[in-house]
């Protein structure tokens, strides 16, 4: 019994001042394989010195991300805004090119899909993982990593918005009395009033998707809301708001919500109207990220995507972004909109998720509708 209390005392003492070697020097104990791999991982990123990103246009975006240069200053951070069309049509033309640019890529998940994951131009982004908050699947949306391409490896949705709107409206001159439901867009009252977001330019495809997938809406709202209400079509925003706050139209559908937010913050008399929670989805927005293989700054890019993903750097993306992470152990008071923030209990359409991903369909309705209203 003595010899054991020995040992129970003697094992105490090592973990109070560790271990020491056959010379009586102190011994430093092992590091966890993640810590190992990590410090590997960063001082190879730092030899290379540099890490290129693909990502939104829009200043907020590239401040979100570009924080990452605070965090690792050793590591220059290479910033290429654009679409998600542009961006990802320039990283093929490069490729074609021979030249291997990209490191990751950040977006919607349209182009990352349809143009990056089906050309087989991706990396699997969960070997890439090494940060144990980051693996750590519980601190995330639905206690889960959720991914938008088919095969779940590849495109990682980091944001989640629930989208409610229904419309944009002219606050001195439109009366929303009566206007619950998309279906309420049909009313002959607003029959050539109303602008939309040219679906077919892919801008908005989440709202395309969540409308065309939607049991109480479907193709049968774009066959008629196209076709007979004498919408007037725009590929810009922003144009699409100065009409509405001068009166030129009395609603404006498939505005992006922050733009007209914006709007009204800066005195335009504009605002939005919410759609029903049977008609509202979620999306991920720009807020997609994958990984390029063949990558020329691999260890940079591991470097970059851990960050990305963890508490530190999804409170950046959310706070600069104002976009909800998909992160739930980080504060939400930051974001403007509430109403985007989903609840862990709530039953959204995920229009990012690949069952909703082709849309051909809704499109050709789309297009054949303005034809034969004579707005092609």
């Amino acid at each position: 019994m003595r010899r054991k209390a020995l040992r129970i005392i003697a094992a105490a003492a090592f973990l109070i001042i560790g271990y020491r070697t056959v010379d009586g020097t102190a011994a430093v104990a092992p590091k966890a394989d993640w810590q190992a791999e990590w410090e590997k991982t960063l001082a190879a990123a730092e030899k290379e010195g540099q890490v290129t990103i693909y990502g939104p246009p829009g200043i907020d975006y590239q401040n979100a991300i570009g924080t990452f240069q605070d965090a690792y200053p050793k590591i220059k951070f290479v910033y290429v805004p654009g679409s998600g069309t542009n961006n990802s049509q320039r990283l093929v033309t490069e490729r074609r090119a021979g030249k291997f640019l990209a490191d990751a890529f950040i977006g919607g998940s349209g182009s990352l899909i349809e143009v990056l994951f089906d050309g087989n131009l991706l990396d699997p982004v969960a070997p890439l993982l090494l940060l144990p908050e980051v693996k750590d699947q519980s601190a995330w949306f639905g206690r889960t990593h959720t991914y938008a391409d088919a095969k779940g490896q590849y495109v990682f949705m980091m944001q989640g918005n629930v989208n409610t709107n229904l419309a944009a409206y002219n606050t001195k001159l439109t009366n929303t009395e009566g206007l619950k439901s998309h279906l309420d867009l049909l009313n002959p009252k607003w029959k050539g009033k109303m602008v939309a977001y040219d679906p077919r330019a892919r801008g908005h495809i989440q709202n395309v998707r969540a409308i065309y997938y939607s049991p109480k809406l479907g193709g049968e709202f774009f066959r008629r809301f196209f076709g007979e209400m004498d919408v007037t079509v725009s590929r810009d925003q922003r144009l699409m708001i100065d009409w509405l706050a001068q009166g030129k139209f009395l609603l404006s559908i498939f505005s992006t919500g922050n733009d007209v937010l914006e709007a009204k913050k800066i005195g335009l008399p504009v605002d939005l109207i919410e759609a029903p929670a049977d008609e509202s989805h979620m999306s991920g927005g720009f807020g997609h990220v994958a990984v390029v293989n063949r990558a020329p700054h691999p260890a940079a890019t591991k470097v970059f995507l851990n960050w990305l993903l963890s508490k530190e750097g999804q409170l950046k993306w959310q706070e600069k972004a104002d976009n909800n992470s998909l992160r739930t152990d980080i504060s939400k008071h930051m974001l403007s909109d509430p109403a985007s923030i989903p609840k862990q209990n709530g039953k959204y359409l995920n229009s990012s998720l690949p069952q909703y991903q082709d849309i051909e369909a809704a499109l050709k309705i789309v297009d054949e509708a303005l034809t034969k209203a004579g707005r092609k």
